[in-house]
């Protein structure tokens, strides 16, 4: 399931990042629209550090537990559009894998976040998750539509990293 596949009428490409992607991780998670609902104050800005970090993370995490966050880059070019997919991570103490996504705003609204979530709630299924839960801050709407357009439920609020989110599941066991 970590292959590549393709999206939007083959106009994108899903695949695992590479040590490659540190440039094109740096332009997406740098643009300040996406970093204002990434990193929104009082949270400090993204670091060149901090994204060097979290591609190193998600090449880990891909080899320790044969999932992770994707990258999205057009068919044509190569061009990093986005940052998709599953991960563990800790919420209020608790274990769980998030699935998380980011979308260069030039791709937004045309579907590409939605079917990127739905590919990886069929990767939770694939490799055995029982739940994946999605943080969304509660006035970033569109993400809140993606969330709900890929099947997830609002299950309420939860602080993470010192902000409000909500808390979206969805159960994987059983489940198409």
């Amino acid at each position: 399931m970590g292959g590549e596949r393709q999206l939007a009428g083959g106009r994108i490409l899903i695949r695992q990042p590479d040590s490659g992607d540190e440039d094109a991780y740096e332009a997406l998670l740098l643009d300040p629209e996406v970093s204002a609902w990434l990193r929104p104050e009082p949270l400090p800005p993204f670091s060149r550090a901090d994204i060097a970090e979290m591609l190193a993370d998600d090449l880990r995490h891909w080899r320790e537990a044969g999932f992770g966050p994707w990258a999205l880059v057009e068919a044509e070019g190569g061009e990093l559009v986005g940052r998709v997919g599953l991960r563990r991570t800790s919420i209020g103490g608790e274990l769980c894998t998030e699935l998380a996504w980011t979308v260069r705003p030039v791709w937004q609204g045309r579907g590409l976040a939605t079917a990127a979530a739905q590919e990886g709630l069929a990767l939770g299924r694939s490799v055995g998750l029982p739940e994946v839960v999605a943080l969304v801050l509660p006035a970033n709407l569109a993400s809140r539509r993606v969330a709900e357009k890929a099947g997830m439920r609002s299950t309420g609020e939860v602080t993470h990293a010192g902000l409000p989110h909500l808390l979206y599941r969805a159960e994987l066991r059983g489940a198409g």
